[in-house]
């Protein structure tokens, strides 16, 4: 019976989570810098490829980062204040620094230059990038520095630094002079969002040499421009209230454009406003779910933009595009996933299966590709392995990310059709939701929304067997106990309008407590419902009546999967263990243990021959049906795996955890097998050609390829031979070939050499070869060389009590035989 027994597997790990750090963008916007908790990602975003890693020393997380403008330097501050630059050249840190006190916001000048660093004790610092000094350190922020803003014309004697704090105090310093300029208090929190420009030349006086403009926005939801003189004289042209918490702003300078600039925060709302009416000009949508914009990074001189949310999801818009458009809403080209948070549930979909719809900590539907799985290439991810490790960021990762807005509360659970074209799914919000997919638009679209739960729809599930074109229809079950059964509304081509189902076909009572899931029969006749109460329940899909319950499991269910071949079930549960049920006698057919930890998932795969599970340890098993047996156990989580989707009947499938961790795995047994018997056969020729070698006296020859094989008693019986056969010659430990191959071994041989004599040495049967071996390197390597190889003196220190021992029982037979030798002596005499 051929049994799936190897997996490869690929890695999809966050790449931008667990830090208030806001992400950095280079001025072409190829390279992304993003932080996960204490470590730093830059990313190449055309090849959808990690370039950089960087650990962070001290393990402290980073609060703050800045890629320069022209992509050479990295600039990072952790929470131990220490700054450091990272050469993307050099691919290390060149330079490092203690900062006064914690650092939360950055700034680079558009030369690439400089860098300011905001503290929360008031001071600003600016650094030399290249260089590694400080140039100035500015006192005078009575409150934490929330913002900072270079400004900088080259060639010339105006360079600027806009400061603000969380008082709502903005200043302006002069680089050149090092002094403040300008002091202003107009604004009554955080300043957040700062931004230069040269004054308009229909607005320029006499005094027109080195004017500027400063815009300036807060958490108090207004924006200020302050026309600037050289002469430290300030004015406040204008106040304009966005009515949103302000996290971002800066002038947008189109050739040939309006007087336009943009805000960014609250409601997770990016506007672009007219200067001169202070109306909204264009905005992106309202998301449903609870977020707000963290930080904006123009890219091509403000043609597109990077819109950071809180959830360390990236919008990129292009500006240009969507102020030439006639429609009221600013285009988002595309949507980067830094992480998927928690995933609860996850579903193959799309056409052929090509992209993985999600259930995440998230009111939003998340669809993402998942084309890890289509790499011919085999490769086992070791993460202890550094090679493995840079290879693995080569992979093109699939970072866009198609969120579908339609629940307005956290998704509970997914489930798609056979086909991958329609796809349901349920929330805390009480609701379920049908969604279709269009060809034309390449995107699901709402199809019709199920309300009439009490609480939350913990499960829902679409029928196996589509006869017209679409499922007719669909079943949830609730936190308030009951199952219920919905009937899908016939596609109309003319009706685009979404469909509200508010009346289900029937409603069951079902459990005393939770529903954790469900599943349809194959054929469609019965499905089964998964209870923290301890028990599966089948129930028949026509009339919801209740045809079985299976109740033997010691803890709550947390899953249930129907096999595909035969009338069988099989159960997880948080009592560590998996239970596969006859449907013909509701009884257990098999208890599957193994796992630590509760079960989350199970599935039947290679035609129902094997099973497929994933547990709150972390692990993933492969169980042999027919035994009962777990044949492999992969182990590359490190927490707990809610999520398991498989395709192709176990050839591929997807795991994800609690950490927002994917792994995609193809199985690789036929691979395995075939490597098995070309490992096998070399094995016997190498045994055969040691035999030969023994036979013939060829000492080097049989030696070299013992060391080569790692056996030791092959090794053994080698250097056994040597030293007992006739060609032994007076002056040398084994032979003269044999000494003289031993004195020619590299460090990495010797090595090997010692930890074998060590372990013969153990054994009064072995030790004699042990000591020959030991008595061999020192004649023939130097010792002060064979001191200098790591890790050898502590063998050296584990062979020498035992070598006491040895000596001392060689000692007492020799003092025996003295006895022994007088014994014969007096019994000589009475003969």
């Amino acid at each position: 019976m051929d049994l799936k027994t190897r997996y490869s597997n690929r890695e999809l790990r966050p790449f931008y989570a667990g830090s208030g750090a806001v992400a950095s963008a280079s001025e072409d916007g190829q390279l992304l810098a993003t932080s996960v908790i204490d470590e730093v990602n830059i990313m190449d975003v055309a090849a959808k490829q990690i370039l950089h890693r960087i650990e962070n020393d001290d393990e402290q997380e980073i609060t703050a980062l800045r890629l320069t403008p022209d992509a050479n330097f990295l600039c990072f501050v952790s929470q131990a204040q220490l700054l450091r630059i990272y050469s993307l050249s050099a691919k290390r840190v060149v330079r490092s620094m203690k900062m006064s006190s914690p650092v939360y916001v950055m700034d680079c000048d558009a030369s690439s230059t400089l860098v300011a660093l905001g503290g929360t004790d008031g001071s600003v610092t600016v650094v030399d990038i290249a260089n590694g000094y400080v140039t100035h350190s500015f006192k005078g922020h009575g409150g934490t520095i929330s913002s900072v803003k270079f400004y900088g014309e080259v060639n010339s004697t105006t360079w600027r630094l806009a400061t603000g704090d969380t008082n709502g105090m903005v200043k302006v310093w002069d680089l050149v002079d090092r002094k403040c300029l300008h002091t202003m208090q107009e604004h009554t929190s955080a300043v957040r969002g700062l931004d230069f420009r040269p004054t308009p030349s229909s607005e320029s006086s006499l005094e027109s040499e080195g004017q500027l403009q400063l815009l300036s926005g807060g958490r108090d939801d207004i924006v200020n421009l302050h026309q600037l003189s050289s002469k430290k004289r300030v004015q406040l042209l204008k106040t304009i209230p966005v009515h949103r918490q302000i996290e971002s702003c800066g002038f947008i300078s189109l050739p040939g454009g309006d007087d336009l600039f943009y805000t960014a925060g609250g409601d997770a709302v990016f506007q672009v406003l007219s200067m001169e009416s202070g109306s909204i000009v264009k905005s992106t949508e309202k998301p449903i779910e609870e977020l707000f914009i963290i930080g904006v990074l123009p890219i091509l001189r403000s043609c597109k933009m990077y819109l950071v949310l809180s959830d360390q999801t990236l919008f990129v818009v292009d500006i240009k595009k969507s102020l030439d458009e006639a429609s009221e809403a600013i285009v988002i080209d595309h949507k980067i996933a830094g992480n998927h948070g928690t995933v609860a549930d996850m579903k193959f979909v799309g056409p052929n299966l090509s992209m993985l719809a999600l259930a995440t900590n998230s009111p939003a539907l998340r669809v993402i590709p998942h084309h890890l799985l289509d790499e011919d290439e085999d490769l086992i991810k070791d993460t202890a392995d550094e090679k493995a490790d840079a290879k693995a960021d080569k992979i093109s990762l699939p970072l866009e990310v198609e969120l579908y807005e339609g629940h307005t509360d956290l998704l509970n659970a997914v489930d798609a059709s056979e086909d991958g074209s329609w796809l349901a799914t349920c929330s805390k919000d009480h609701t379920a939701i049908l969604w279709k997919y269009n060809p034309d638009l390449s995107k699901f679209e709402m199809y019709a929304k199920y309300t009439g739960h009490a609480g939350p729809v913990t499960a829902v599930g679409l029928p196996n067997v589509i006869r017209r074109g679409w499922p007719e229809f669909i079943i949830t079950a609730s936190n308030d106990l009951t199952i219920k059964k919905w009937a899908v509304p016939k596609p109309d081509i003319k009706d685009k309008e979404v469909h509200i189902i508010k009346v289900s076909d029937y409603t069951r009572r079902a459990h005393e407590k939770d529903i954790n899931a469900l599943s349809i029969a194959p054929n469609d006749s019965v499905f089964a419902t998964a209870s923290y109460d301890k028990t599966c329940k089948i129930w028949n899909v026509d009339t919801g009546e209740l045809e079985g319950t299976l109740a033997n499991h010691k803890r709550g269910l947390w899953d249930v999967s129907f096999c595909q071949y035969e009338k069988l079930l099989a159960t997880a549960s948080g009592d560590k263990t998996i239970k596969v049920w006859s449907l013909d006698t509701f009884s257990v057919v098999k208890t599957l243990e193994g796992h630590t930890n509760a079960v989350q998932r199970c599935s039947f795969i290679n035609k129902d021959k094997q099973m497929i599970s994933t547990g709150a340890d972390g692990l993933i098993k492969l169980w042999d049906l027919s035994t009962g047996e777990c044949i492999r156990t992969l182990d590359a989580h490190d927490n707990r795996i809610w999520s398991l989707s498989v395709l192709q009947d176990g050839e591929k499938f997807a795991t994800a955890d609690a950490d927002g961790v994917f792994q995609f795995w193809r199985d690789c047994s036929e691979e395995e097998a075939l490597q098995n018997l070309e490992n096998e056969k070399m094995r016997i020729e190498q045994e055969q050609s040691l035999q030969n070698y023994l036979s013939q006296g060829d000492w080097t020859n049989a030696f070299l390829l013992a060391m080569t094989l790692d056996h030791p008693m092959r090794l053994y019986r080698v250097l056994d031979s040597s030293s007992t056969a006739k060609t032994q010659d007076a002056g040398f430990v084994f032979n003269e070939e044999l000494d003289n191959v031993i004195g020619t071994l590299d460090n990495e041989q010797v090595m090997k050499l010692m930890k074998r004599s060590r372990d013969w040495n153990t054994n009064a049967s072995t030790h004699s070869v042990a000591q020959k071996v030991i008595r061999c390197i020192l004649m023939r390597h130097n010792i002060t060389s064979l001191s200098d190889i790591p890790g050898i003196m502590s063998i050296i220190e584990a062979i020498i009590p035992y070598t006491q021992r040895h000596l001392t029982r060689i000692d007492d037979l020799v003092e025996q035989s003295y006895i022994l030798d007088y014994s014969l002596v007096e019994m000589n005499k009475f003969m």
